[in-house]
């Protein structure tokens, strides 16, 4: 009886050998990589984010934010989402994204959900898809419009600004669950972005750590791009009629009549409020001064002080020191205007354009 079972034994363990060692292969293979179960602490879940923008749509700097048509894409791996190609007769399938959530649901798998976290308004999406390979590669792309915040604008250098725009990707799991990292190769700005106001470029992919929504640490990626001004309209439509302007101050001097002067100035100082408003009506109502600004409010007291010096300069005639007056006449023409205004542009270069 021992004889007999001992060779039961050898028998049973050469079929073992022989027909289950793909399958012991299969298992080792599965719990050295792939087979372990993602979205655990012990085995984050690792998602790729790509983030293109096709179209910005406007940029308020009143409101401080921009709207913009983007491509999100989303890539990562689970097997728990594998299937058998043999069987499904195809080696990927494609999902509306909810079907994907309601069939990873009911594997119990993890589907790494985001938020924007700069948007300010709703989310369009025009189109949205996802691709499931049979080894449980996932790939998600969506394409949408909406209105996202800058809060980062800084108008100090106005016209002569740059600004930073952010789209701001956040996972809604703690990054012990699910990690990011950035598809540099899906990432960047579009060539036809249809933004005539402002030159955008510089695009980057930043990543990083926030408070997410569950209040812990969460991974974000960021598309981060800078926008200037085109000058040649600041330099055609502001600052060409101010030197016009400050021209014409100058060139009062050379008229003999006092009266005439304090006419024309006033008419100057008219035309100075108007400018203010106008430039105002496109900035938010700032707590500091702007290039421009400081520009514009030292000529508006240079053209009042012009007035006022005018005045003077009549009442000296009248009381018989027409000498006294032209002697100060002749003193401002060569040099209390023009050094005059060269200080204070000197000093607006200096305090807003060359100081960090």
């Amino acid at each position: 009886m021992t004889l007999v079972r001992a060779i039961c034994f050898v028998a049973l363990t050469l079929c073992l050998i022989t027909f289950g060692g793909g399958q012991a292969a299969a298992q080792s293979g599965l719990e050295g990589g792939l087979g372990r179960l993602v979205g655990t602490p012990e085995n984050p879940l690792n998602v790729g984010i790509g983030i293109h923008i096709d179209q910005v749509t406007s940029v308020d700097q009143k409101a401080e934010n921009y709207g913009a048509v983007v491509v999100l894409r989303a890539e990562w791996t689970d097997p728990a989402l594998a299937f058998d190609r043999d069987e499904v007769g195809r080696e990927f399938q494609v999902f509306n994204p909810s079907v994907l959530a309601d069939h990873a649901r009911a594997l119990n798998a993890v589907i790494p959900a985001f938020v924007i976290h700069n948007q300010q308004s709703n989310k369009w999406i025009h189109e949205s898809a996802a691709s499931l390979s049979y080894d449980g590669d996932v790939v998600y792309v969506e394409k949408s419009s909406l209105t996202l915040q800058a809060p980062h604008f800084d108008f100090r250098k106005y016209p002569f600004d740059t600004q930073e725009f952010f789209f701001e990707v956040v996972s809604v799991f703690p990054s012990e669950y699910v990690t990011y990292y950035p598809l540099e190769e899906f990432s960047g700005l579009g060539d036809l972005l249809g933004e005539e106001e402002w030159i955008l470029d510089n695009a980057r992919v930043e990543h990083s750590k926030v408070i997410g929504l569950s209040g812990r640490e969460s991974d974000q990626i960021a598309l981060a791009f800078e926008g200037h001004r085109h000058l040649t309209y600041y330099v055609i439509r502001v600052f060409l009629p101010m030197l016009v302007l400050i021209t014409v101050g100058w060139a009062l001097f050379f008229l003999d009549e006092y009266r005439r002067r304090i006419e024309i100035a006033g008419g100057n100082l008219l035309v100075f409020v108007a400018f203010n408003w106008a430039i105002s009506a496109d900035l938010p109502k700032l707590g500091y001064l702007t290039f421009l600004d400081f520009i514009l409010q030292c000529m508006f007291l240079m053209t009042g002080a012009l007035i006022v010096f005018n005045v003077a300069l009549r009442k000296l005639k009248v009381s018989g020191r027409e000498g006294g007056a032209r002697k100060l006449d002749n003193y401002a023409i060569k040099w209390i205007y023009p050094l005059g205004y060269g200080a204070i542009v000197a000093y607006a270069i200096f305090a807003y354009l060359l100081t960090p």
